[in-house]
């Protein structure tokens, strides 16, 4: 059966492992998933209009909404003018209901969010690392959840799992493994939820970190106004998501939106943070890590300049071709580029001019700067738990 979707929800694919929510977590039906569904997207709505948007009668929603509210999952506020004049009452997430936590496993970094019931962030940090082994990670995520829980007040009983967003491909095998880049090659071959999920004492889901990022572009970005985007995740590599009518595209193994390879094929610049600190470094930078070439570079850095203009020519190529082959109607440029360099990368990229017929020519995708406010992996991976407990996953 497939669960009542409201126009302009994000589906989420599924995500590598298995899951199991606590015995705490009420078994909810695709209605019910449908409504937390819709609070969650719009932050709230009054108990008449959810009918309304959701293929539901009045009489279910106020089951749904009665239940919710009796184990603690919905807030009730004040009554405000409904249908035909009748008082409805608004209905908001309770946001300390559950909470989950997100880890980014990147080239030369990682980082925790954790991210409560409502879709709010409620404590990140990310940290570069010299040594990306397995053990060094494992411990560094150790510390920051524990560091992470105390500086964000919240009940540690509470949190449903855990979800990861991991740089590399998936290869096919059971459960599937990430091949990663050379700088994780300590993770070739792991099953990293498992590695991970233990090493947090949470049950733990992962995901490409590409894909990660679009789940949150979708839900608290370009996709609350836009249902087909492409999403170019800027990290150590190159890669990104394809959303098509709301829904994140998965393909197979979870592979699509593997875009460095396309640009691999096309040449010109790769446009990632390597590069950016490779000509950063011959402009005369300092000699330092990624990690701490983010949290400083400027568009007023040496060297960052020339690799924006070189790297809007590989983006409005790749741009072009979504255009054309999904239709996007935008691409945005995420990841881990800070926001002024996003920007003008966005505004840098021009498309290749396409064949006019009748005096029109192609619609082409507008390149945007991502609308994610903080890591958008980790806030994409928090959310993977909270989807498979509450909320309408892929149909």
């Amino acid at each position: 059966m497939v669960a009542p979707s409201p126009k302009g929800e994000t589906q989420l694919p599924s995500p590598v492992s298995s899951f199991r929510a606590p015995d705490w977590v009420p078994s909810i039906s695709s209605g019910g998933r449908a409504v937390l569904d819709h609070l969650l997207r719009t932050g709230g709505a009054s108990q008449a209009s959810l009918s309304q948007v959701l293929d539901l009668s009045q009489p279910s929603v106020a089951r749904l909404i009665g239940t919710f509210h009796a184990a603690g999952i919905v807030v009730l506020g004040e009554r405000s003018p409904g249908v035909r004049g009748h008082p409805s009452v608004q209905v908001t997430l309770a946001p300390d209901y559950a909470f989950a936590i997100g880890v980014t496993l990147v080239g030369d970094a990682v980082g925790v969010t954790i991210l409560d019931l409502a879709g709010k962030v409620r404590g990140a940090r990310t940290i570069g690392l010299s040594d990306m082994a397995p053990v060094s990670v494992l411990e560094a995520l150790r510390t920051l959840k524990t560091a992470l829980i105390a500086e964000a007040g919240i009940d540690p009983t509470r949190i449903i799992g855990a979800g990861a967003g991991v740089s590399g491909f998936l290869v096919p095998g059971e459960p599937s493994r990430f091949n990663p880049p050379v700088q994780l090659a300590g993770w070739a071959g792991l099953d990293v939820a498992e590695a991970l999920g233990a090493a947090l004492a949470l049950p733990m889901l992962s995901e490409n970190d590409g894909t990660a990022a679009t789940v949150a572009e979708g839900l608290v970005g370009v996709g609350r106004t836009c249902r087909n985007f492409g999403y170019c995740h800027l990290t150590n590599g190159f890669g990104g998501g394809v959303t098509v009518d709301g829904r994140v595209v998965q393909g197979r193994l979870g592979n699509a939106g593997d875009f460095g390879g396309v640009l691999w094929l096309l040449g010109g610049l790769y446009p990632s943070l390597d590069t950016l600190h490779a000509s950063v470094r011959a402009a005369g930078g300092p000699d330092e890590g990624v990690e701490a070439m983010v949290r400083r570079v400027c568009l007023d850095t040496p060297g960052v300049a020339q690799w924006v203009r070189e790297a809007g020519k590989s983006i409005g190529r790749l741009a072009f071709l979504l255009g054309h082959m999904v239709a996007s109607e935008k691409v945005v440029i995420g990841g881990r580029l800070p926001a002024p360099i996003a920007a003008a990368l966005a505004r840098e990229t021009i498309l290749p001019a396409t064949p006019t017929r009748n005096d029109m020519p192609f619609p082409l995708p507008a390149v945007v700067p991502t609308e994610v406010h903080g890591d958008a992996v980790g806030i994409g991976a928090a959310m993977l738990p909270l989807r498979k407990a509450f909320f309408l996953e892929q149909t």
